[in-house]
């Protein structure tokens, strides 16, 4: 899929867009409405989904959805924020002698901008199925066949500000609890 370059005006009237679930004000004058879900082109999505998002590369982006929001503005722009995942490629000069999963992703934590980052609701291309093969106490296990049929899995992730591998988090990262950003329960 190719990046394009069209106006928020332009892509809320070619994408099908519909609010769900909201979850509350806030922002600064308390005028920024924060949701649980939305539905864009027939696809709904919800907070701590894993989505692909465009971003001017060829390959897109993988990341989880861990706020969204519209604007009081009177474009009414409507933003996702994004924790990120890397790619073993992403991260290559960090892994010396660290083996990995052919369909292996690393989870973002610590401190830095590359950790998540604000984006258009637009720039979602899709949802990506990534699935947490962590053995920590706090992730749900899930069936090997549902493992099998994952586009990507993690267990591991990367320190953004110490450029480390690590395999074990705090019970927060950017302020999410680690349990919302595991595997979902049935």
């Amino acid at each position: 899929m190719l990046a394009t370059t069209m106006t928020n005006t332009e892509e809320s009237e070619t994408l099908k867009f519909k609010w769900g679930k909201m979850r509350g004000k806030g922002g600064k004058k308390k005028d920024t409405q924060f949701y649980e879900s939305f539905t864009l082109d027939g696809v709904d999505y919800e907070l701590f989904d894993t989505v692909y998002v465009q971003n001017g590369f060829a390959e897109p982006s993988i990341g989880k959805i861990i706020k969204i929001w519209e604007t009081p503005t009177v474009e009414k722009l409507r933003k996702i924020k994004v924790q990120w995942f890397f790619r073993p490629c992403q991260i290559s000069r960090f892994l010396n002698g660290v083996k990995i999963y052919y369909n292996e992703l690393f989870f973002a934590c610590g401190d830095g901008p590359e950790v998540a980052s604000i984006n258009s609701l637009e720039s979602i291309a899709g949802k990506c199925n990534v699935v947490c093969i962590s053995k920590d106490a706090r992730n749900p296990r899930l069936s090997d066949e549902t493992v099998w049929r994952a586009e990507f899995v993690f267990h591991r992730y990367f320190d953004v500000g110490k450029h480390k591998i690590l395999e074990e988090v705090d019970d927060k990262i950017v302020g999410i609890g680690v349990k919302n950003l595991f595997n979902k329960m049935a």
